[in-house]
C-alpha cells in the first residue's frame, strides 16, 4: 500500500513540476519588449485597431515615443501594447533603440547614389528618390542603422558628417 502511495505522490510531483515548468516557459514568451517610433519631426504614426491602414485609429505616437510589444507581427504591422488601448503600428517606423536626435547636415558618401525611402525599408519617395554622392542632406534622427532626413529615410552607412 505504501508503495502505491509513494508512486502516486511521485506522479503528482512530476505533473506539478511539468505544469510549473510550462507556466515559466509561457511567461518568457509573454515578456514585452520596448521599441521606439522614428518618424520625421512634426509627423506622427497612427495606432490602428487592426493591422490595416484603413482600420480605425486608436491613437498616435510621435517620433521618439516608446511602446511595449510582444513582437507579434502581421503583414508588416506590429502589436502595440501599453499605449492607451493598444493596437497595431506599421513596422516601417519602429526601431529597437531610442532614436538619437541629430540636427546636422550630412553629405552622401555612397559610391554613386542612395535611395531615399518613405519609411525604413519602404518604397522610394516620389519626386526626388535619389541622393547622389556629394549631395548634402539635413539629418533629424538616427537609429538601427537608418537616418530620418529632409529627403526621406536613408541607410546611415551612406551618410558622412565629417566630409562637410
Amino acid at each position: 500500500m505504501k508503495r502505491k502511495q509513494g508512486i502516486a505522490l511521485l506522479m503528482a510531483l512530476i505533473v506539478t513540476v511539468a505544469v510549473i515548468w510550462s507556466a515559466i516557459g509561457s511567461m518568457a514568451e509573454d515578456r514585452l519588449a520596448t521599441v521606439w517610433i522614428m518618424c520625421k519631426p512634426g509627423t506622427y504614426v497612427s495606432i490602428r485597431e487592426k493591422p490595416d491602414k484603413k482600420s480605425g485609429e486608436r491613437g498616435y505616437l510621435d517620433s521618439g515615443d516608446s511602446f511595449q510589444t510582444t513582437g507579434e507581427s502581421k503583414d508588416g504591422w506590429i502589436r502595440c501594447c501599453g499605449a492607451g488601448e493598444g493596437g497595431w503600428v506599421w513596422c516601417g517606423y519602429v526601431v529597437t533603440e531610442k532614436p538619437e536626435k541629430i540636427g546636422e547636415r550630412y553629405v552622401c558618401s555612397a559610391v554613386k547614389q542612395v535611395a531615399c525611402r518613405k519609411w525604413m525599408g519602404g518604397p522610394q519617395v516620389d519626386g526626388s528618390p535619389w541622393l547622389k554622392n556629394g549631395q548634402f542632406v539635413d539629418v533629424f534622427l538616427m537609429a538601427d542603422g537608418w537616418a530620418v532626413t529632409s529627403r526621406g529615410y536613408i541607410r546611415a552607412e551612406y551618410l558622412d558628417v565629417s566630409a562637410r
